[in-house]
């Protein structure tokens, strides 16, 4: 009769084996939590910005209809409202969204202000936006250029200036020292843009054409038109 030979792991490697395994399995589910999580928080921020835009037109749109309901168009009290009251407030709502929801935003804001092609009420509020630009935070940053790059800054870079040197409304600058000492400019995507960007378009396409269907001819619709310069190959 043969004896079969039956090989057991040592304690202590065994011991390892399952710490190892075990730690293996936190760090893929923390990092599938982390993944789910920022999922997430791109749809609720989504959700949140495309609500904010589409209720902004949505009462500029009844402002129009009511606030000048029942006044002759060819009356001197219909035109000082339009141009007094109802286009300033207007433009100051549409400020706000394009403050609040940045990115493609501010970049439409500052298209139809250099565009002109609107009420004088809308370009003199909206020129605002072209001295406007808060930059990111460098945390978020670097994460954005370590995940482009592949190495961590201090490989490529003996110096990185966290605070830029400029910044405008989907990017921003910064000045860096190579390794090599070769003074450059980096130019980087606020994190999430791209995905911000798409949907922002989308939702503009969509105001577009609403505010076309009910032939809401008071506002310029070249507000809308820029979209169409911004929108990222699908």
């Amino acid at each position: 009769m043969t004896a079969k030979k039956i090989f057991k792991f040592p304690a202590k490697l065994k011991k390892t084996i399952c710490l190892l395994a075990a730690t293996g399995l936190t760090i893929h589910a923390s990092n599938r939590s982390d993944f789910v999580s920022e999922k997430i928080t791109a749809g609720v921020d989504g959700v949140v910005r495309s609500s904010r835009a589409i209720s902004t037109f949505a009462l500029t749109v009844a402002d129009y209809k009511y606030s000048l309901h029942g006044l002759s168009t060819a009356s001197g009290d219909y035109r000082r409202k339009l141009s007094e009251v109802v286009h300033l407030r207007s433009a100051k709502r549409i400020l706000q969204l394009c403050e609040t929801n940045r990115g493609f935003y501010v970049k439409a804001g500052q298209f139809v202000a250099a565009m002109r092609q609107v009420p004088k009420e809308y370009f003199s509020t909206l020129s605002s936006l072209q001295d406007q630009a808060v930059p990111c935070h460098f945390k978020a940053i670097k994460e954005v250029l370590i995940s482009n790059l592949g190495q961590d800054l201090s490989e490529i870079f003996l110096s990185f200036d966290e605070q830029p040197i400029a910044a405008a409304s989907i990017a921003q600058v910064h000045h860096a020292v190579l390794r090599d000492h070769q003074e450059v400019a980096i130019k980087v995507q606020y994190p999430g843009i791209e995905h911000k960007m798409r949907l922002d378009t989308t939702i503009m396409s969509f105001l577009s054409k609403a505010v076309t269907w009910v032939r809401f001819e008071s506002l310029n619709t070249n507000f809308f038109t820029c979209c169409r310069i911004f929108e990222f190959d699908p």
